[in-house]
């Protein structure tokens, strides 16, 4: 007999061809095979899961990034829209009410975008919420007076409240 019957050539990196002579060994490779493609199943299916958890996380991050762009260029308007309303003494019930509705059509859309004010008269200071314009008689690192009002969405500040804050010192009776 020559070589070239005794055994079978395979090519190199072909997957290995089973023996016909054993079945118990066909069942050991096939048992091989299946775990090898099962831990790959699972591995692709946990790179998926990770992918759109991490492509989720990027479009609410823009959806964010979009939201709290147009509303901080809203948020001016809505001060000095606040600021128009406590002069309106002089005009007539009618304008009033007009004027009173579009402010709720404002305050409406902030609180839609859980657009919230930071509270901060009577309230300690702290320096991620507020700004510190200047110092005056009041109790010690607590806001005395607001000057301009602060908006937070979510837990992100947009806007810190410019505020005044107590000195320590007690207010000179007049």
């Amino acid at each position: 007999m020559s070589d070239e019957t005794k055994t079978p050539k395979r090519s190199e990196g072909a997957d290995p061809v089973p023996d016909s002579s054993s079945p118990d060994s066909d069942i050991e490779l096939l048992k091989a095979q299946l775990d090898q493609m099962t831990e790959t199943c699972k591995r692709t299916l946990a790179d998926f899961s990770n992918y759109k958890r991490f492509v989720e996380d990027q479009r609410k991050q823009a959806a964010w990034f979009g939201v709290s762009g147009m509303i901080s260029e809203i948020l001016p308007i809505v001060d000095n829209f606040e600021r128009a309303m406590t002069h309106m003494a002089d005009l007539d019930a009618v304008h009033k009410e007009g004027i009173d509705a579009i402010y709720r059509q404002l305050a409406g859309l902030l609180e839609k975008h859980n657009v919230k004010k930071i509270e901060t008269i009577g309230k300690p200071f702290n320096p991620l919420f507020h700004e510190v314009l200047s110092q005056g008689p009041g109790p010690l690192d607590t806001i005395v007076e607001e000057f301009e009002k602060g908006y937070m969405i979510g837990e992100q500040v947009l806007k810190p409240a410019k505020v005044i804050v107590g000195n320590g010192q007690e207010a000179a009776a007049v």
